[in-house]
């Protein structure tokens, strides 16, 4: 019960609270513009018979920050996502960051 308490009272516990609602918000945006993104690539294969490169490349780095997101979210990585880290590169591999490499 103690440590209840002291986690209750642990300003550390409050602000971390306060980026997951944040960042819990920032997901429901991405999911959208990623559903945008999906019906605009939709149609421009329709119209083209090829994906666009440039809307692929977005869609790449946009769900790269959810992944990031939900990492942070669920406690498996204490690196916050964009505005407080770079912007995930369009064209990078699939990989955890250093710090977070031998944690859950």
């Amino acid at each position: 019960m103690n440590t209840f308490l002291n986690n209750l009272c642990s300003a550390d516990f409050w602000l971390r609270l306060v980026y997951v609602v944040f960042f819990a918000l920032a997901w429901q945006v991405a999911e959208v513009a990623l559903a945008v993104l999906t019906l605009i690539q939709i149609a421009y294969r329709l119209f083209s018979g090829e994906p666009d490169a440039d809307c692929a490349r977005w869609g790449s780095s946009l769900s790269q920050f959810v992944w990031q997101s939900g990492r942070y979210l669920t406690g498996a990585s204490e690196q916050k996502p964009w505005p407080f880290s770079d912007w995930p590169d369009g064209n990078a591999q699939w990989t955890t960051q250093p710090q977070d490499r031998g944690q859950p």
